[in-house]
């Protein structure tokens, strides 16, 4: 909720509920920059679908802060949005969502709950273009702004660590469709150039791939660095020229986010994607976007990569990109200015001194 905490700061007599995804969040009541936190106990946590929050606390919560606007990060097909949606209307309280990716799952109730919920939102903030259209199909009339749902920071003055060769790194969960093995495939090919890669993140398929790397003859060549709590990753970013993003295979949901290729972007490291979910529309023309699943033409691009002189206006525009629309700054202006043109009153959002609230499940 970084965006959400900036655009309480820029404007800090709003008045917002916030009910986020289904994610599992351990938390005290706290305050933090004009932004009250409070933990609400849920049924079902970490589930997407079927998580709600504890009735009696949610209509407390709302009773007791009367927020000008609610704005509810989850599917609108989902069991909290038809919760949270139907609690506020009760108050005549104003609801956004968050959706990702839009799409109606199988079942007649799941449509049931999204023809509802879709009917009382004032407006809808997208994940990607792709969101966006499909909730359009949906409700013609419905306001819709594509806004990421997370700013990165963006930092002063980009530093690059001093290295020998190409440094290429992965971040991500290493799970079979995330294109780890396309990519170590690729630098097998460029066995012969200086390179080196450094993998960040952890799951199922990682020991599947630390024997494939073997058996390409690459492992002396790569650093596993395991999971990494965001905080510390700031830190690898300096030892990376490129990363490189190439997921497997297309589906419905397939990479919604694109918060750590923005990061990258930030901190001027060159981003290669595969043509996969919601990565083309984050790059744009400050990456370079590959099929998937294409060993070959990924180690072309990575040859041509290697020349710091062609990567210089790939990261600088990389870098113009971040701070034009994923920064902090750039997404809470964006997101509080389209809650603002929603809300039922002009002055909904600004109108009462009350601090934003947020409940975590």
């Amino acid at each position: 909720m970084g965006s959400l905490i900036q655009s309480a700061i820029a404007n800090p007599q709003s008045a917002i509920l916030y009910a986020p995804s289904p994610r599992i969040i351990l938390t005290p009541w706290e305050r933090q920059s004009g932004v009250e936190v409070f933990p609400i106990p849920c049924s079902h946590p970490g589930e997407e679908v079927e998580c709600r929050f504890g009735r009696r606390p949610l209509v407390s919560l709302l009773h007791d802060k009367h927020p000008n606007l609610v704005l509810i990060e989850a599917e609108p097909d989902s069991a909290l949005a038809i919760q949270v949606s139907t609690a506020a209307r009760r108050l005549r309280a104003p609801v956004v969502v968050f959706a990702w990716d839009g799409a109606s799952r199988p079942g007649a109730f799941a449509r049931w709950r999204r023809r509802r919920v879709l009917k009382r939102l004032v407006g809808a903030l997208a994940g990607s273009e792709a969101t966006r259209s499909r909730l359009l199909a949906e409700r013609s009339d419905l306001p819709v702004a594509v806004v990421p749902q997370l700013g990165v920071a963006v930092p002063t003055q980009p530093e690059h660590l001093p290295h020998e060769g190409l440094a290429v790194g992965h971040v991500g969960r290493l799970v079979a469709h995330k294109g780890v093995d396309t990519l170590l495939q690729a630098l097998a090919l460029n066995r012969a150039a200086a390179w080196h890669l450094t993998v960040v993140g952890d799951g199922p398929a990682r020991e599947r791939l630390e024997r494939l790397a073997t058996d390409l003859r690459l492992a002396a060549r790569i650093r596993w660095r395991g999971a990494l709590p965001p905080e510390e990753l700031a830190a690898v970013w300096p030892a990376l020229d490129v990363l490189v993003l190439a997921p497997e295979g297309v589906t419905t949901r397939s990479e919604q986010s694109g918060q750590v290729l923005a990061e990258a972007m930030a901190y001027e490291v060159a981003v290669v994607v595969s043509e996969t979910g919601v990565l083309p529309e984050i790059v744009d023309t400050a990456g370079v976007v590959i099929p998937p699943a294409d060993a070959t033409e990924l180690a072309a691009v990575l040859r041509r990569l290697s020349d710091p002189a062609i990567r210089l206006p790939l990261v600088q525009a990389a870098r113009a990109r971040a701070l034009r629309q994923f920064s902090d700054e750039a997404v809470a202006e964006r997101m509080l200015a389209f809650l603002r043109n929603v809300s039922a009153e002009p002055s909904a959002v600004s109108g009462q001194p009350s601090g934003l609230t947020a409940a975590d499940g």
